[in-house]
């Protein structure tokens, strides 16, 4: 799940927490940002369902460290974009860039994810 800033991703990792919660699921869902503490990062890499993260973390923690993630990268069955409207300009073409890498990353380990964009303004 990538946003724009890590503050939505924040927010909104609680109301996926509180959603899970409400339907009796076990459904992991992490921050993956500058601020989890390594040990927390290792559990997310290895156990979450649901990855929130932001373009910058995708770009330098998460693909250049592809082979921590072989679960994941297998596993993945979607990708969501949500935001998708602040994501123009020079900050787009790099997103943009990075969106490529990733999924050859996930071709790579054999899986397709399916992209879900979203955006309120649309």
């Amino acid at each position: 799940y990538l946003f724009p800033t890590k503050a939505l991703a924040q927010d909104q990792v609680a109301e996926l927490q509180e959603l899970a919660a409400a339907m009796d699921v076990d459904l992991k869902t992490h921050t993956y940002d500058g601020d989890t503490p390594p040990t927390v990062r290792q559990v997310i890499r290895n156990a979450g369902h649901i990855v929130v993260t932001n373009p910058d973390m995708l770009h330098s923690a998460i693909l250049p460290h592809h082979t921590k993630w072989v679960k994941l990268f297998e596993n993945v069955k979607y990708i969501v974009i949500d935001e998708l409207h602040s994501y123009r300009g020079v900050f787009g073409s790099h997103v943009s860039n990075v969106i490529r890498r990733l999924k050859r990353i996930c071709r790579f380990y054999g899986s397709n994810p399916q992209f879900i964009c979203a955006s309120a303004t649309i």
